[in-house]
């Protein structure tokens, strides 16, 4: 594979993709252009890297004109660019009649609009290069399904999707396109998700965030569609692929006393908040 010197990283600011431009900078030596909305984080991440390393655009990728905006930056870097991933990670662990996705859709349209946009400029311009790698980072849930996550696993099924018809598109190119599918991974999404200020709302921590990027990382040496970054991981999806009725009772079962105890005791917070205003 031709070495990596340049890259556009997506959801920048928090969690994996944070933790991705660290190790692309220390570990790889690559200069990255690093995006999110909040820039605050983008420039305390860059003041924490070797100087002129890390540039920052922060914006929404929903906006068409951001995203055009981006691209044109990302393609001046000098050399141009080898690689881009794309990682968002927004949802809401809801019942599906509970979530808010239909009446506030941005995160969503942001991850799917996003991904396809970015991800047609890169095959584009990396198809005139003959060179290029782009990265989609999605979730084992783009796979499997599993309660209280619906809409979010249903965006994860959508970008398995485009990575495996797009990759027929790009063979013999020199563009490789691929996934990495972390399973639970220790970062602020859960929290987020629930909708509560902080901490996980009694469900797990996941593996820990700095060795699912460096096994992620390590896959920009190989040559494979989708790399499962963590032994857990792997094996749920082999449970699946396997024995579906005991992974249907496994799931079922963690997730109600997992995730439907969060949401219960996070409804109560709530309106326990609501009571004391």
């Amino acid at each position: 594979m031709p070495r990596i010197a340049h890259a556009l990283v997506t959801g920048a600011s928090s969690g994996l993709g944070r933790e991705m431009v660290r190790q692309l900078v220390q570990d790889r030596g690559v200069t990255v252009l690093a995006t999110a909305r909040r820039l605050d984080r983008l420039e305390q991440l860059a003041a924490e890297l070797p100087p002129g390393r890390v540039h920052v655009l922060a914006g929404n990728l929903i906006d068409t004109g951001f995203r055009e905006q981006l691209w044109q930056q990302a393609i001046d870097l000098p050399g141009g660019l080898d690689l881009l991933i794309n990682q968002r990670g927004c949802g809401q662990l809801r019942r599906i009649r509970r979530s808010r996705s239909t009446r506030n859709p941005s995160d969503h349209r942001a991850q799917r609009d996003g991904t396809d946009d970015l991800s047609q400029k890169a095959s584009r311009y990396m198809r005139a290069r003959h060179s290029g790698q782009i990265l989609q980072i999605f979730s084992v849930l783009g796979f499997v399904g599993i309660p209280y996550s619906a809409v979010y696993v249903a965006s994860k099924h959508a970008v398995n999707g485009l990575v495996k018809s797009l990759k027929y598109e790009l063979r013999e190119t020199g563009v490789r396109i691929w996934a990495a599918c972390p399973g639970r991974t220790a970062s602020e999404f859960t929290s987020t998700a629930l909708g509560v200020g902080g901490g996980q709302g009694g469900i797990p921590t996941g593996e820990p965030t700095v060795r699912v990027v460096r096994a992620i990382l390590r896959g920009l040496d190989g040559r494979g569609t989708f790399l499962v970054p963590s032994w857990t991981a792997w094996a749920g999806l082999k449970v699946a692929e396997w024995c579906p009725p005991l992974y249907d009772w496994f799931v079922a079962r963690w997730a109600t006393r997992h995730v439907g105890s969060a949401l219960g005791r996070t409804r109560r917070e709530r309106n326990q908040i609501a009571g004391d205003r």
